[in-house]
């Protein structure tokens, strides 16, 4: 698992992909180590599910249908089938689930509301928790929706300034790093963006193998050609 894992920080997909199969070959074999090797043969293959990483997915599954790496993947097969209904209801049921705010649900939250968006599906929200990074209230979501384009701008710009200043004094805040990534992303800065994800990636070391976070930062990080 670790080789896997150093193979995939260094850029190193296709060596990653046969050091993860290694391990699946075990008869000791976790679900962590399928969906690892699900998000390997994706990202060896451009973020495609293809059924290589299909039936490493199932494999993961199968062994834990609680993996949310795992789901997260089995919804993304889906969405790049066009089946966006069932990639939506799969998000959606593995997060309602959870009874309690769990560090990953951050990441589910933005990927449902992204298909919501393009599917004019309904949007959810993120449950409230300990580890969750404060957000714009309800009045600052309406104050901007009244805003002119250059308004809109600045105004979201001095959010994302606030909460970049929060973080160098909080900088273990893992979700924070990554809405603050999403948000440069937003902004069209790729070169921040990429530093903020870095911060994520490093921070996502000490998480379980399992957490789909680990597959949204390298997927952001794909994209970014950071």
């Amino acid at each position: 698992m670790l080789l896997g894992q150093t193979y995939q920080r260094m850029g190193r997909t296709v060596d990653a992909v046969e050091a993860f199969e290694v391990v699946a070959k075990r008869e000791d074999a976790t679900s962590a180590t399928f969906s690892m090797l699900a998000e390997a043969v994706a990202v060896a293959n451009d973020g495609v599910v293809i059924p290589r990483a299909k039936l490493a997915i199932d494999r993961a599954l199968e062994l834990d249908p609680s993996n949310p790496a795992a789901t997260y993947f089995e919804s993304l097969y889906h969405l790049q089938k066009e089946e966006t209904r069932k990639a939506y209801d799969l998000l959606v049921s593995r997060l309602n689930q959870e009874k309690t705010f769990v560090p990953w649900m951050e990441t589910y939250v933005l990927q449902i509301n992204r298909i919501a968006a393009a599917a004019d599906l309904p949007v959810v929200n993120l449950p409230s928790g300990p580890t969750s990074p404060p957000g714009p209230s309800a009045a600052d979501v309406a104050a901007a929706s009244e805003m002119n384009d250059a308004d809109r701008a600045e105004f979201i710009r001095s959010m994302v300034s606030r909460l970049a200043e929060r973080l160098e004094d909080e900088p273990d805040d893992l979700d924070g790093w990554m809405r603050l990534a999403n948000a440069y992303t937003v902004l069209e800065e790729p070169d921040r963006a990429v530093e903020a994800y870095r911060k994520a990636e490093a921070l996502l070391e000490q998480q379980p193998a399992s957490d789909p976070r680990r597959a949204a930062v390298r997927a952001a990080l794909e994209r970014l050609g950071g």
